[in-house]
């Protein structure tokens, strides 16, 4: 019997905000909404970061390699834990988007590539409610010698709390230009930072009377942008993008013969339904045709018998079928196979070439398997997602990284709101859902847009809206534009911290805690 000691989530959200009172903690169970309010008290108020909090779990692994769980480990009068995190933002020496990656001319040719990687270097933290931080790099323009140009670019802090647990919080986010270079760009602009990075997440546990053991595989964080609509997810999620990976190249266990309408089919059609709080141009393309949501058509779409066969292969025929390939950036045709009905982005297997957005192979599969008839038919209504706490011990590691993935986007790549096709490719992982420790602090965000806020604006379509609302309805009921008053790229890069989030208030999600921007509330 050999004990292993497992820190979760296998990969942590991290988010940016500009307050410096406070943050907000994200997902840690699959449903469960992130609790604002998202801004904090002072006037007006400022986007609270989001904190990701990491816990290692302790499994007993026998002879034949099969690992039981045991418990969490936190810290006691016997038990030590020594976190150690490496936040690194490397995108001003990254390659261009598309595709970024070596393959790609570089961002800042002209500039020495080691001052341009913002480096907060290895940070450990141990004990009970310790605080270090701001975690700061610097980025220095440097040609023929000569520094141009350097700022200091803070990504985060670390924390822990009462439990010994690390608690990673999003920088604030801050942007800017050293040479004082302008934006032409939605995803390269020579001369610029942001605060956003990523990097790995370690531990050493020592238990009173035993050797110290290292957490196996570690994991890894993700200092992101902010997500403007916590409580609507994308179709696609990181999650499922990860799963496909799993499922096609480390644990074909997990693929599941007969999928569940309730936990595998009816999150989907709920998903597509979902975006047309943040999008009008969803209503024009779906309206109440589109609703699935709707209890009549629902119930068709839960029925296994014949009767309901016409409906599900209905929507299956609508779907577009995964590595369809077309020019990125291409709009979805009108005409089925047309779902989901947002851009096209760049091909993870091969990122010189796009593909039209779709599901995943695996959540593809399933589809297939259901419009067949070929499904639990278990509907009785839709699950109440369940707190944290309340979980099985058991099944709480595996949902702590569930509930941090599938608040991020999965598709399409052009590149992304948190990362991008990378996280689509088995190169990327050592495990399932395991980041591949190898990898160096900054791959994950690396090709991402400089700056972030760029391509914010730039994607303000059938993008990513989910997490970038294109429409918003407001207190009064309106429809407006989510970055009304954002004229162009440097008016993003000034007033991210005052755009409102989309909430849910009764049956509706509506936005809120926007602040004025130049004049428009």
């Amino acid at each position: 019997m050999k004990t292993i000691y497992r820190i979760y989530p296998a990969v942590g959200i991290a988010r940016i905000g500009n307050s410096e009172t406070g943050y907000i903690l994200g997902s840690e169970s699959a449903g469960m909404i992130p609790e604002g309010p998202y801004r904090d008290n002072s006037s007006p108020g400022k986007i609270k970061p989001q904190a990701v909090r990491f816990r290692i779990y302790k499994f007993i692994r026998d002879e034949f390699g099969k690992e039981t769980f045991d418990s969490e480990i936190v810290l006691d009068e016997k038990t030590k834990i020594t976190w150690s995190v490496h936040l690194v933002n490397s995108k001003a020496a990254g390659g261009n988007f598309p595709p970024g990656g070596l393959s790609a001319s570089p961002r800042n040719a002209e500039y020495d590539r080691a001052g341009l990687v913002v480096d907060a270097s290895l940070q450990s933290i141990s004990g009970k409610n310790q605080i270090i931080g701001p975690l700061v790099g610097e980025i220095n323009f440097i040609k023929n010698g000569n520094v141009e140009g350097s700022a200091k670019v803070t990504l985060g802090r670390i924390l822990t709390d009462e439990e010994g647990r690390l608690i990673v919080v999003g920088g604030p986010g801050k942007s800017g230009s050293p040479i004082d270079r302008g934006l032409d760009n939605f995803a390269n602009n020579d001369g610029w930072y942001d605060g956003v990075a990523d990097g790995p997440v370690t531990a050493v546990v020592e238990v009173e009377g035993e050797a110290p053991g290292n957490a196996e595989g570690g994991a890894w964080v993700v200092v992101a942008p902010p997500s403007y609509a916590p409580g609507i997810e994308n179709v696609t999620t990181w999650y499922d993008q990860a799963l496909n990976v799993a499922v096609r190249n480390f644990s074909p266990h997990l693929i599941k013969d007969v999928p569940s309408f309730t936990r595998d089919i009816y999150p989907i059609l709920k998903r597509v339904v979902m975006i047309h709080w943040v999008t009008e141009q969803r209503n024009r393309h779906h309206g109440a045709a589109g609703n699935f949501l709707n209890p009549a058509r629902l119930s068709k779409l839960a029925d296994k018998t014949e009767s309901g066969r016409s409906a599900r292969e209905t929507v299956l025929k609508w779907l577009t079928k995964p590595n369809t390939y077309v020019d990125p950036n291409t709009p979805p045709p009108q005409l089925p196979p047309a779902m989901p009905k947002v851009n096209s982005g760049v091909d993870p297997d091969n990122p010189e070439r796009g593909e039209y957005t779709a599901l995943t192979e695996y959540q593809y599969t399933m589809m297939e398997k259901w419009s067949r008839g070929d499904f639990e038919a278990d509907w009785i209504g839709e699950p109440a997602p369940i707190p944290f706490d309340d979980l099985p011990p058991g099944q709480r590691p595996d949902a702590l990284t569930r509930a941090s993935l599938e608040g991020c986007i999965g598709a399409p790549f052009f590149p992304g709101i948190e990362v991008t096709y990378v996280i689509a490719q088995a190169a990327t992982y050592e495990a399932p859902f395991r980041i591949k420790h190898t990898l160096p602090p900054g791959f994950l965000t690396e090709r991402m847009a400089l700056p972030w806020q760029a391509d914010f604006l730039a994607c303000g379509e059938l993008w990513w809206p989910a997490q970038r609302p294109v429409d918003v309805v407001t207190a009064s009921g309106e429809i407006q534009s989510f970055s009304r008053g954002i004229q162009d790229y440097g008016d993003m890069v000034r007033w991210w911290t005052e755009l409102g989030f989309v909430v849910k208030k009764g049956e509706k999600f509506v936005e809120d805690e926007r602040n004025s921007i130049d004049g428009q509330s």
